[in-house]
């Protein structure tokens, strides 16, 4: 299993392990004890959340909708433009 992604937090690695498997790439998040065990874990390194595929041959797939993803880019099978919020101006994907 290849990882591919590495979260912030334990929202943000299902975000993205939801995301690969709407898009048909079977995905699964490790490292999620190690997490809540330790203080500040966020900068000591391995012990972020991580997306990790289950098939080799669907990682670059993957790894473009996880680039896509971070950079707020369209999705494949998303409907319609990327909007700006009028209120505090941050540019979202299309829903």
């Amino acid at each position: 299993m290849p990882k591919v992604f590495v979260a912030q937090h334990h929202a943000e690695a299902h975000l993205v392990s939801g995301l690969l498997q709407a898009h048909g790439i079977p995905a699964e998040v490790r490292g999620e004890a190690l997490f809540t065990t330790l203080e500040a874990s966020s900068v000591i390194p391995g012990a972020a959340p991580e997306v990790w595929v289950a098939d080799p041959a669907q990682v670059l797939l993957a790894l473009d909708l996880v680039r896509r993803f971070s950079r707020g880019e369209a999705l494949p099978g998303s409907s319609g433009p990327a909007w700006q919020c009028p209120k505090c101006s941050e540019t979202l994907e299309a829903q």
